[in-house]
Order: C-alpha cells, then sequence, then structure tokens
C-alpha cells in the first residue's frame, strides 16, 4: 500500500474522515473483503465507516474491533496526532500534543497517546541475538538506594542493548520488582534467544543464565551515572532514556505506566536510523487495526504485565 512521505503528502491524503475510513479500510481488507453473511467480495464504505456488501447489503464497520471504535474525535485530528507521534524524533507529551493541536481536554489527549503506544511494541517480535549486555539502573526520583531492593521513590529498569562490533544494535528495556534471579531471569527469557552471549556485572542474579542455556561473560569495568556504577553500553542507553522522561515527560510518568513510555523510547532507539516517518506512520497504522478497543478507565486501571 501507498503511505505518506512526509508532511505535504499526509495532508493531501488525509485532509477528511473519508479518505482516513478508506486507507483503514483498505488495510482491514489487505487480503479482500469477504463478506461474513453471503461471501461476496466486493464492498462500498458509507460514511459512517461502515463496510457495505454490495450484494447483501450486509453492514460490517470498518474501526470495530480497534482502537478507533465508537471514537467521538475525527480520524482526521487522530491520525494528525499519530503522524506527529512519529514525525518528533524525540517523542511528545500530551500537553505538547494538546497545545499544538488545540484539543479541549487533557485527559483526552492523554488517553489516546496510551492508546498508540500500546501499538509500538509488535506481538511475536524477534528476541536479541548475539552478544548483548545486560545491567539495571534506578529511574525517578532523588535518593540513592540499595541494588536488589531499589529504592524509595524509585523505579528498577532493567536494560539489554545488541553489541555489533564498536556500534549497538536493539535495545529491550523493562521495569522489574527487584534485582533477584527470579525478576531477571523472566527478562532474560522472554528477551533474549538461547546459547547468546551475555555480558554481565558479578551480580548473583545473574547465576542461573549457564543453567539457562546461556553464554555469561563477567565485565566489571563501570561507568558512574546518579551515584550508580552500571556497565558503559547499558550506561549510554539509561543516560538516553533519562534524559529523554526528563525533557520530554518532565519526568511526571507514574510507576504503573513507566512500562508503556519504556516501550516507547524503544520503539524510537529501534528505528532511529529509519529515514522515512511516514514507514513508522504506516507500521502503527496497522497495528492499530489489530488492538482491541481501550476506554480512559481501563488505562488509568492498567498496569502492564511482562
Amino acid at each position: 500500500m501507498e503511505y505518506p512521505k512526509n508532511q505535504m503528502e499526509f495532508e493531501r491524503a488525509f485532509a477528511t474522515d473519508e479518505q482516513c475510513l478508506t486507507f483503514l479500510s483498505n488495510i482491514r481488507f489487505e487480503n479482500g473483503f469477504i463478506c461474513p453473511k453471503c461471501n461476496h467480495n466486493e464492498y462500498w464504505v458509507n460514511n459512517r465507516g461502515i463496510a457495505v456488501c454490495k450484494i447483501c447489503k450486509h453492514q460490517h464497520s470498518i474501526t470495530s474491533g480497534t482502537i478507533f471504535h465508537k471514537s467521538r474525535i475525527s480520524l482526521v485530528l487522530l491520525f494528525r496526532v499519530l503522524w506527529f507521534i512519529v514525525a518528533q524524533k524525540n517523542g511528545v507529551s500530551a500537553s505538547g500534543i494538546q497545545r499544538i493541536l488545540e484539543l479541549k481536554k487533557y485527559s483526552t489527549t492523554w488517553t489516546w497517546l496510551h492508546k498508540f503506544r500500546r501499538l509500538m511494541i509488535l506481538p511475536n517480535r524477534d528476541k536479541l541475538s548475539g552478544t548483548i549486555e545486560v545491567d539495571e539502573t534506578l529511574v525517578g526520583g532523588k535518593r540513592s538506594g540499595k541494588r536488589g531492593r531499589g529504592a524509595e521513590g524509585k523505579i528498577l529498569v532493567i536494560i539489554a542493548i545488541e553489541i555489533q562490533g564498536k556500534k549497538t544494535g536493539r535495545v529491550r528495556l523493562s521495569t522489574i520488582p527487584d534485582g533477584s534471579k527470579a525478576s531477571i531471569n523472566l527478562f532474560i527469557k522472554s528477551n533474549i534467544e538461547r546459547e547468546s552471549i551475555i555480558i554481565t556485572d558479578g551480580w548473583k542474579g545473574y547465576a542461573d543464565l549457564k543453567k539457562m542455556k546461556y553464554i555469561r561473560k563477567i565485565e566489571e569495568k563501570k561507568v558512574k551515572l546518579d551515584n550508580e556504577l552500571i556497565l558503559p553500553r547499558v550506561h549510554k542507553i539509561a543516560s538516553l532514556l533519562k534524559r529523554w522522561l526528563l525533557g520530554t515527560h518532565q519526568n511526571y510518568v507514574s510507576h504503573d505506566k513507566l512500562d508503556y513510555y519504556l516501550d516507547e523510547f524503544t520503539f524510537r532507539y529501534n528505528r532511529r536510523n529509519s529515514k522515512s516517518r511516514g514507514s513508522l506512520f504506516f507500521s502503527l497504522l496497522k497495528q492499530s487495526m489489530n488492538q482491541k478497543p481501550i476506554d480512559y478507565k481501563d488505562i488509568v486501571n492498567s498496569t502492564k504485565i511482562q
């Protein structure tokens, strides 16, 4: 499918809700439309976002079962929000989008940003492989704290980064409740291919790696960040993460929602060399058609399950 490559093409392609609906219908029926009632393969889209079978007139909503279902905000505006998210290299805050797009309610903007963040991690994505450096850092607050338990007001975040010679590859981040073997093992198994080489420090939380079919290499060379010593490549990611949270979100990130911000950071870092904003926009829009509806109350009460 064709998608806009720049701002001017975006403005022309999605100037009306009808254009947005047509684009979503092309995504939804990318492999062809089949009427669930008569099995006919031709349809048209009315101005309410309904796909109507040309033979039996059965109606099927283009946006049903997606994050756009029953939205009170126009698709034109929501497409602009999504484009704005991918067009900004360092991300955007809810207040920034509310100001620029002149949205009335902050809670509405915040809700849609969180809906779109849920699109940023693809299901069944490939695990990290090769040589990976893994370490943890404390995020938030100003107090120092112990590694195994964290510190009051801080969140323990584990970071894994692929090493590719002098460069770095893909990254994975997640909050963990503590630095125990159980917490670390779950993250490792979920994010790193077996038989990969994992570089860690001497922390006892990584003691099971050999038993789990990984090759562990212990590295004690560390770099200081916020009064904690962490491995050098993880230090780079942790520094970028903390500057991003402070600069874009002013550190106003609640503990139970931090993982969704980590997902956004991961999405942006792993696509840092992408030259096409349009490709990222199209990728998220395709994901949106597979994302179940979620409302403000669900988002406020949700905590990501690792």
